[in-house]
């Protein structure tokens, strides 16, 4: 494919070449290749380019062995790592490309790629979450086909491309509306889940947000700051009520992909990166863990039908806690540095109720995340029946003191009121923790959290108009001309049926022909 579309448009720019001369040509090369705005060439090798390719590769590094452990050498493991290498090199070099066309391009690779992953199982639930998920992928790769086209013109209002930018991110980054996509992707395998559904595809929306400087556009990101915090918010209390522990992960991934793009919304690139690595390997661990949980209890997501991990000793327990609280952002490791420059930083430009509600979300980060380590250390529920962890994770711990001192030691904090945002950062701990144990089966608000606040509810309704208008438009293809004159003519023999359907064909076409010729002229 990438192929026929380089040679068309060499065809193209030849036949201009002809038409118009070489100052055409070299107009439409760079409206088609240099249209990303800021960018002038095909492959970009930046910060952002070598950091996400680095998390691309530890990732990719433990599902490969993951692979192997989950399926236990079977031919279908074999199958999986044949199109999860096709995806990681599709995504590799999507990081790598720099104008808006060579990205819709391999997105379109990364999306087909991503369709199959999920539809590895060949059943009905696993068919219905790749449709869901490549159509709601869909509203954000016709908004770049938009951008495309703006981008022959001059003179945009900036509203627009905010629009168009609103779509394209929210629904590549899995926010609030398209969140339902990401929940229904946990129906496939959990090695995809720990690579496609953790640190790559979610992670194309930060990117793009990132390659195509959103921060030109802040003065009127209103939307996108308010479906951000919207999914923050969702995310974080439906984290707090929902039993399927797959699908409690998933809506951590969102949670923390969702605070990637309010650190870029606000121009702090080093917090949004530093959160994105952070959060891909660390979340990549935990699908495994959660994976080996899951096989332990025969396969159930349930999360009061899994087994107790201390059963398998302390290094267990260690590794899930400390990727668990390190993406809650627990003292000195994980996304610790982040959240409290959030709370520090931002503090002194937004005003108060935006940032009690920004404390508010930063409050249910803890909450959910103590709450999960409640749900895991329980020992009143099911024994295990006899899987092991693949690795431990424990090593995250001093990878992240790392990259909190060089986080550290490169950022400017604001350390005006900065010893309050530690006490109240440590007071937030300390009721998320109480408040988790007492309440991690509690069933408040589980109706609307079951249905992610109506996003669920979006996509039933999306599919009942789509079987409405199938419905209706079905009419439309039966013709109630020919069958009519056929019943009428049934005596007249097959030769007479056939040329009176080829008249009503001749008929019918002139009558189109006629009316498009009327509608052209007048």
């Amino acid at each position: 494919m990438l192929f026929f579309s380089i040679s068309f448009i060499t065809v193209l720019v030849v036949a201009l070449s002809c038409y118009s001369g070489s100052f055409y040509i070299i107009s439409v090369l760079k409206l088609l290749f240099c249209n990303g705005g800021f960018w002038c060439s095909l492959a970009i090798f930046d910060n952002v380019s070598f950091f996400i390719l680095i998390m691309l590769g530890v990732c990719f590094f433990y599902v490969a062995s993951y692979i192997h452990h989950y399926f236990g050498g079977s031919i279908s493991g074999f199958d999986l790592s044949k199109i999860v290498i096709i995806f990681v090199s599709v995504m590799a070099v999507l990081v790598t490309t720099g104008d808006f066309l060579t990205t819709l391009i391999f997105w379109e690779y990364l999306g087909v790629v991503s369709y199959f992953l999920i539809l590895f199982y060949l059943s009905y639930l696993s068919l219905r979450a790749s449709v869901v998920t490549v159509v709601s992928s869909r509203f954000g790769d016709v908004c770049l086909f938009f951008v495309i086209a703006l981008s022959f013109w001059c003179g945009i209002n900036k509203l627009a491309w905010v629009i168009l930018f609103f779509f394209i991110i929210l629904t590549k980054s899995a926010s609030f509306p398209f969140i339902s996509w990401l929940l229904e992707a946990m129906r496939a395998p959990t090695p995809v889940s720990s690579l496609v559904h953790s640190s790559t595809l979610v992670a194309a929306g930060v990117w793009f947000s990132m390659r195509y400087d959103l921060v030109f556009y802040s003065d009127n990101v209103y939307i996108i700051y308010f479906c951000i915090l919207m999914t923050i918010f969702i995310t974080g209390t439906c984290c707090f009520f929902f039993l399927d522990l797959k699908k409690i992960v998933a809506l951590s991934t969102c949670n923390n992909i969702a605070w990637c793009v309010f650190y870029l919304i606000y121009g702090d690139i080093l917090l949004s990166l530093f959160q994105l690595v952070s959060h891909g390997v660390s979340k990549c661990l935990l699908f495994m863990l959660v994976g080996d949980i899951m096989s332990g209890a025969s396969g159930s997501q349930a999360s009061n039908c899994i087994y107790s991990s201390p059963l398998y000793g302390p290094w267990g327990i260690f590794s899930l806690f400390s990727i668990i609280l390190g993406l809650s952002g627990a003292p000195f490791i994980g996304v610790f540095f982040t959240k409290h420059l959030l709370l520090s930083g931002f503090s002194s430009f937004i005003n108060f109720p935006v940032f009690l509600f920004i404390t508010l979300c930063v409050f249910l980060s803890y909450l959910y995340s103590f709450r999960l380590c409640a749900i895991i250390s329980n020992v009143k529920i099911s024994v295990s029946s006899g899987t092991y962890f693949l690795c431990g994770s424990g090593v995250m711990v001093y990878l992240w003191l790392a990259l909190n001192y060089f986080t550290g030691s490169t950022v400017d904090e604001n350390f005006i009121g900065f010893s309050w945002v530690i006490i109240g950062t440590l007071i937030f701990q300390i009721i998320s923790t109480l408040v988790s144990y007492f309440l991690y089966a509690s069933v408040i608000l589980s109706w609307w959290s079951s249905s992610l606040f109506g996003c669920d509810n979006l996509v039933e309704y999306s599919f009942e108009l789509f079987n409405s208008l199938r419905l209706i438009l079905g009419q439309f293809y039966y013709r109630w001309d020919k069958e009519c004159i056929t019943l009428l003519v049934m005596s007249s023999g097959n030769l007479g049926i056939e040329s009176l359907k080829n008249l009503i064909n001749i008929l019918m076409s002139l009558l189109i022909f006629m009316l498009t010729c009327f509608y052209i002229l007048y």
